[in-house]
């Protein structure tokens, strides 16, 4: 039995998915320019919304780190770049080309819905650091609480695990934006064809996860993250602004897939849904932000 083609491209409504993914219904969404693009303003975006902080727990020296859904690598190549004497593995289920690969740093193919643990990859026990982030589209439902346990199994005692996810719910300062507004009825539509078998919610239950599995030390942070420069901090202001381009892309790309298969739209309708909620997103009057939620948890000590 011939290996699978993890590299080849499908398109669908003009944008380019990773034809495995769709196939098996894994991670559908693009995987074309545009959303590599989005993916390097996201990482940009987060990394100055965390004030540069790749991890939140107090880690001395680790000797083994995990990420979990590399996407273009950003994260994983800053880490392996400042723990030089760390081993790094990233998995991911689709293998993009990135720019830079430092000698400490191993890229794997893999699907996490499956179980975490074929041993050409993952080592029980060993890792320091397991960083889990933004892969809400892309794992069942019913695959969390497996998903936390399989990494909980894949720290050493005393390790952490990170978790980072978007609540796409756009939200408001002052509470301005209404129930019938056109970012409020994108949410409504993504998180009604994503409930089919995902957790478009999954954000507020991830310390509720860690400690589920048995985690110590279980905490979190949830990060609002502005859309347009309309905060009076400058540094918050500037997030916001490099952020508007984020969203601007995002809306399309999360939302394709699933409202053309799942809810039956045409995919001119979900230009004109998309492009609404788009332009809403442009008022800085409203006050908008996303919330980004980050859990942490360790793992006993004892063996």
């Amino acid at each position: 039995m011939s290996s699978p083609n993890y590299r080849e491209k499908v398109n669908i409504h003009d944008r380019d998915f990773q034809k495995f993914s769709v196939d098996n219904r894994i991670y559908c969404v693009p995987v074309d320019e545009d959303e590599e693009e989005r993916l390097v303003t996201q990482y940009d975006v987060i990394h100055s919304l965390f004030g540069g902080r790749l991890y939140f727990p107090n880690i001395v020296n680790p000797r083994k780190i995990l990420e979990c859904g590399y996407g273009l690598g950003q994260w994983a190549v800053a880490v392996a770049q400042e723990h030089a004497q760390c081993e790094v593995t990233a998995v991911d289920i689709y293998p993009a080309d990135l720019p830079e690969v430092p000698d400490n740093l191993l890229c794997e193919i893999y699907n996490l819905n499956n179980s975490l643990n074929d041993p050409e990859i993952f080592e029980p026990n060993a890792f320091d650091l397991i960083n889990s982030r933004f892969v809400a589209p892309g794992i069942h439902r019913n695959r969390w609480r497996s998903y936390v346990r399989d990494m909980k199994a894949l720290l050493r005692p005393g390790g952490w695990l990170q978790m980072v996810e978007y609540y796409l719910n756009f939200q408001s300062y002052g509470g301005s934006l209404p129930t019938n507004s056109n970012l409020s009825a994108w949410w409504r539509e993504y998180a009604s064809a994503m409930d089919t078998d995902r957790e478009p919610r999954i954000a507020h239950q991830l310390q509720g996860l860690m400690t589920a599995a048995g985690f110590r030390e279980v905490g979190g942070s949830v990060f609002n993250l502005p859309i347009g420069p309309w905060d009076t901090d400058a540094t918050k202001a500037a997030i916001g602004r490099a952020n508007l381009d984020n969203v601007a892309e995002l809306l399309d790309s999360l939302a394709i897939w699933p409202l053309t298969h799942r809810r039956g739209y045409t995919a001119d309708r979900v230009k004109t849904l998309t492009d609404a909620a788009r332009l809403e997103a442009g008022n800085m009057n409203l006050k908008l932000y996303i919330p980004v939620y980050v859990a942490w948890g360790r793992k006993s000590r004892r063996k």
